[in-house]
Formats: structure tokens, C-alpha cells, sequence
């Protein structure tokens, strides 16, 4: 099969980049599939460097350059493509780019597939879902999709975005407790509640861990400058480009998101992965995966008192939360299956293309 996927940019710290990384490996090692690229280009582009497919930046495939004269194009060029390569399916991750394939499919004879990892919450000129096939990376954008009439239950398809998983629990140095988060430095993902709890915490308690945040974007400045007011004693280390082995060394990953439109966050199942403690907001969709007190611990959002008291509580006793960071590494290890992933997809792939 000759599957071409389209995404809006390749980077670091992005779920998405993260996701179509694994895809890509497995499904090229299934042997099922031969794989292009097309995106708008990233600072994650070395990163498929050893992946056997072809990738093609085109700035007209971004959605920050949207506007007609590059949408027509883009179809136009895409049309080109598909010809070329003999293209059989089209594979979207942003809905942009599944507008773009659609169009494109009024020209020549193809199948659509459209990957939502979120929910778009402002509406704008192009439909949000435009495919043959939809893929929900969550169960509340599965329902959401049937709720909403978008399609026929028989093409939409609910697929975790599997991950590699260690298999054992690691074992680590809690001498020094660890606490990371990790996002786009987005107002959204509420990396200041994450700052604005860890300030508040006793100097006493703060003694005994160390506090980092990774990853870049447009509000690093003020995140900085909050956190030497705040006085909060957080490590900034920028982009890291191989997020598996920093939170193998971490002990308890905050994701604060304040966000109403998550899909599923890749990097709380990585933090899960590498057998850190989860502590998460309560945005939608995480109640489908972690279930508070039992695999993760649970805060209600914007609330960075809760925030403090949760990782006071923690930090104070961490050895009695070992058993939770357990329980979500063995989920994380039935639920987000690389190979389920993967035989999923070409499940419905074959799907397209029967007769």
C-alpha cells in the first residue's frame, strides 16, 4: 500500500511529530506499507533520518500560511503527487490538510484517512472533519464524532497512539525527587500554575527535589521572568531532543493544562512509560485514562493551590506513591501497545481499499 501522510510541521516537544515517528516505524517494519511525508516544514525533521520515506517540506501545507491562493495550490500540487507516486491513501493529522486531500480527491481517484488528535473549538471557513475515514485518538473525540453525526460508526476508528514501553518498571535514584513538566510554551497548556504551585512551596520541602521544565514557544520570556519573580527555583532546559531518557531520570511529571480541547497528550503516556508519578489537571479526556488516587493524581484546573498541596503531599511521602506510578506504567503498557497501534492502521487501511 502507498500511504502518504501530511502534517502541519515535524518538531521537537510535539505529540504529533512524536506520534507519526512511531507510525512510521511500524508501519514501514510490518512491510505492508510503503510511506511519504509531506509537511511544512519543523525543527524535527532529522529526527525520521533513519526511517526509509521520503519527506517533503512545503510551506503551503502549513497552517499559519493559510489563505486561498495556497490552499488551491496545495491541492493542485498534491494531485501532482498522488499521480506520481501512484499515492492509494491520504493520511491527515491536521484538518487542514485534510481539507487539502478532499479537494484534491475530487480530481483523482484516492481514499482519505483523517487522524483528529484534538478538538478544534473555533470554527473558521474549512469543515474541521473532511475524510473517508476518521481515526479518534481518545474515546470523548470518538463520541464526539458519532455524537455530532460526523460519520457512520463503521468509519470512524478509535486508536490509541502507542508508544515503545520499557519492559519492566525502571528502577531509579530517588535520593533526589525529580518533578518535570513538558509542553509547547503555550498559554493553554498552563505551564504558569505549574510555576506559580512550585513557588509556593516550603523552602524545606523544595530542599529535597529539583524542578525542570522542557520545551520552547512564544511565551518562554514571561514564563522565565514569572518564575525568578515567583522565586520558584525552575530549571528551564529548553528543547530536548530525546524526551524518553530525560524522564527515565524523573520521578513525577505535571502536566497543568488548562486547555478544553486536548486530544491525548503523547508525552503523559511517555512520563507513564518511564514509570513517573502522573500529576495532571482535569482536562477533558484525561478522566478516559487516569483514574485519580489509583494511576495518576488529579487537580481541578487553573487551581494552583491544588497544585502545591498534591506535590507537597507527595514530595513529604513520594515512597508511598511508587505503587500508582506502577499502575499507570502497566496501563500505559496494555493500552498504548506500539503493535496494536500499528495492526489497527493497517487494518484500515486494507479497509479503504477493498472492492
Amino acid at each position: 500500500m502507498n500511504i502518504l501522510l501530511i502534517a502541519n510541521e515535524l518538531k521537537y516537544a510535539c505529540g504529533v511529530t512524536n506520534h507519526l515517528l512511531h507510525l512510521s516505524h511500524g508501519l514501514l517494519k510490518s512491510k505492508k506499507v510503503k510511506l511519504w511525508i509531506i509537511c511544512g516544514g519543523g525543527n524535527g525533521l532529522d529526527r525520521f533520518e533513519d526511517i526509509d520515506l521520503k519527506i517533503t517540506v512545503d510551506k503551503r501545507f502549513l497552517h499559519k500560511e493559510r489563505n486561498i491562493k495556497n490552499f488551491v495550490s496545495s491541492i493542485s500540487h498534491l494531485v501532482s503527487f498522488i499521480k506520481k507516486n501512484k499515492i492509494e491513501i491520504v493520511h491527515s493529522h491536521t484538518h487542514y490538510a485534510a481539507n487539502i486531500a478532499r479537494n484534491a480527491s475530487k480530481f483523482i481517484r484516492l481514499k482519505t484517512v483523517q487522524t483528529n488528535h484534538g478538538l478544534l473549538r473555533t470554527k473558521g471557513v474549512l469543515k474541521h472533519f473532511s475524510a473517508d475515514k476518521y481515526i479518534a485518538i481518545n474515546e470523548h473525540i470518538y463520541n464526539y464524532i458519532l455524537k455530532n453525526n460526523i460519520s457512520k460508526r463503521k468509519n470512524v476508528k478509535f486508536i490509541r497512539c502507542g508508544i515503545p514501553v520499557p519492559s519492566e518498571f525502571l528502577q531509579k535514584d530517588y535520593s533526589k525527587i525529580k518533578v518535570i513538566a513538558s509542553s509547547r510554551f503555550d498559554f493553554e497548556k498552563g505551564l504558569d500554575i505549574y510555576i506559580k504551585a512550585v513557588a509556593k512551596l516550603r523552602d524545606k520541602i523544595k530542599s529535597n527535589a529539583e524542578f525542570y521544565i522542557a520545551g520552547a514557544g512564544e511565551h518562554e520570556a514571561e514564563l522565565k521572568k514569572l518564575s525568578n519573580e515567583k522565586n520558584a527555583g525552575i530549571h528551564f532546559l529548553g528543547i530536548v531532543k530525546d524526551m524518553y531518557k530525560l524522564l527515565s531520570e524523573t520521578h513525577i511529571f505535571v502536566y497543568p493544562s488548562r486547555s478544553d480541547s486536548e486530544g491525548f497528550p503523547a508525552v503523559i503516556t511517555e512520563a507513564g512509560a518511564t514509570g513517573n508519578l502522573m500529576i495532571s489537571s482535569d482536562f477533558i479526556g484525561s478522566e478516559n485514562v487516569i483514574e485519580d488516587n489509583v494511576d495518576g493524581l488529579i487537580f481541578k484546573q487553573n487551581d494552583y493551590i491544588s497544585l502545591k498541596n498534591i506535590l507537597m503531599k507527595v514530595l513529604e511521602n513520594y515512597n508511598e506513591f511508587i505503587p500508582v506510578s506502577k499502575k499507570l506504567y502497566r496501563k500505559t503498557k496494555k493500552w498504548f501497545d506500539m503493535d496494536t497501534m500499528i495492526n489497527k492502521h493497517i487494518e484500515l487501511y486494507e479497509a479503504c481499499l477493498e472492492k
